[in-house]
């Protein structure tokens, strides 16, 4: 199944560019806007004495129309010429069907249209009601030379912005490919180190992850390849040797003695691949573990009866308000939890051990507290490494593989809690199991 993958960052990214484009858009638009106002046609400022100039030779020898249109066909041809720009005279019947067109002319003003091929032409009204025009006006280099310095200035501002915007991604992007390819070097330490408002920190943060969790797989597995090592050898060492003095004695009882020692060792060897194949099990990402509701005094009542007969005496204490209290947890795995603890605590208590069960919040809890040495602040974390042991304390004679505390806290994790040591009083230590009773 493929894990979902957020589109969030894509979507903020897009925005992010597309509210850019927008806004840089807009502000040019202004600019434009202000350096081209739309309110009077320049054309119309620029011609305006031009238009006055025609009007005052036309209606020279009076406002009469059929004196207006004698002039204008005499003048025609030298106003064109000084002016550079063609002269036309209609009669207001000419354009009779065009309300609005004449409509925007009765104030007597120039009027700028243009036609349906984008040119300019000027109308003005006479005294005499007909319509004078000028036009198609020739087009301005200055007005087109701002708007087209506007819309290069579009795509260069649109270019910085998304230079700007691209670069951070490329920086960070480059960071992470330097990272990736450290890593692949075999440098599990290497980590990707982004600021905090970095697009691409989610991919950062999930590399750093998995790369914190590689690196623990590998120092974890190689530790463990050399503790497997290191505990193997020792009883293959002593098998070895108890197979060559057997072939060199005839001694029955010397006999007995080696075949039982060999047996032994075969069974510690036994023990020692069941517990890393435990290990390596509760290890495993996609283990699921049954949970069970079961009522927790009753259960901790039950896990206490092997011990009835111990040398070093084992307490139990329940919270008698939590007696028919029920917990979710795997009983078989969480049993075996509590007696790596409670073997752990036996090996070293001098009189007795305390087991105390509580449900206290959300959690249920379980101490096993022994009258022993007690362990050092710097060793709290490590007893839980498997085949770990204290230079003091956990050697060869006091029993064990260095596992049992491993294999507890794996369960504890699977069941969502943890397992941690802290100082008995007056001495000794305490072993706190706590995992989510509901």
């Amino acid at each position: 199944m493929s894990a979902r993958v957020s589109s969030l960052p894509f979507f903020r990214a897009y925005a992010m560019v597309a509210v850019g484009i927008l806004l840089i858009a807009l502000a040019l638009d202004g600019v434009l806007v202000w350096l081209l106002p739309e309110e009077e046609s320049p054309h119309a400022r620029q011609y305006a004495p031009s238009v006055a100039m025609v009007e005052m030779m036309l209606l020279h020898q009076g406002a009469a129309p059929e004196s207006v249109r004698q002039r204008y066909t005499r003048l025609r041809a030298s106003l064109e010429a000084r002016l550079g720009i063609p002269v036309a005279l209609y009669e207001e019947e000419d354009l009779a069907g065009q309300v609005q067109f004449l409509d925007s002319l009765q104030d007597g003003g120039v009027e700028a249209f243009t036609d349906a091929e984008g040119q300019t032409l000027l109308y003005s009204r006479l005294a005499s009601g007909q319509i004078l025009a000028l036009g198609p006006l020739p087009e301005e280099e200055g007005g087109q030379g701002v708007e087209t310095a506007v819309i290069i200035s579009y795509y260069v501002l649109v270019a910085l912005f998304l230079f700007f915007w691209i670069r951070p991604f490329y920086r960070d992007l480059s960071l992470l490919r330097v990272a990736a390819s450290r890593f692949g070097r075999d440098d599990f330490s290497t980590r990707v180190e982004l600021d905090a408002k970095s697009g691409i920190l989610p991919v950062a943060q999930s590399f750093n992850k998995m790369a914190g969790r590689i690196q623990y797989l590998v120092t974890a597995h190689r530790d463990l390849t050399n503790a497997v090592a290191h505990e193997l050898r020792t009883p293959l060492a002593r098998f070895k040797f108890s197979m060559e003095m057997l072939g060199k004695t005839e001694d029955e009882a010397r006999v007995r003695d080696y075949l039982a020692a060999m047996k032994h060792d075969v069974l510690e060897l036994e023990t020692l691949i069941d517990e890393m194949l435990s290990y390596a099990k509760l290890s495993e990402d996609n283990l699921q573990l049954q949970r069970h509701m079961l009522p927790f005094n009753a259960w901790l009542e039950r896990q206490m009866k092997p011990y009835a007969d111990s040398d070093i005496a084992v307490h139990l204490q329940l919270q008698q308000s939590d007696e028919e209290r029920q917990a979710s947890f795997n009983p078989d795995m969480m049993a075996r939890a509590l007696h790596n603890v409670l073997r752990n605590s036996l090996r070293y208590a001098e009189s007795q051990v305390q087991v105390s069960g509580i449900i206290e919040g959300d959690q249920a809890c379980i101490r096993v507290c022994d009258d022993g040495p007690g362990i050092d602040d710097a060793y709290h974390e490590s007893i839980f490494e498997p085949f770990a042991r204290l230079d003091t304390s956990r050697d060869r004679q006091s029993g064990g593989y260095g596992l049992g505390l491993a294999i507890a806290r794996r369960i504890l994790q699977r069941h969502g809690g943890s397992i941690h040591v802290e100082h008995n009083t007056p001495r000794g230590a305490c072993f706190v199991l706590r995992w989510p009773y509901n």
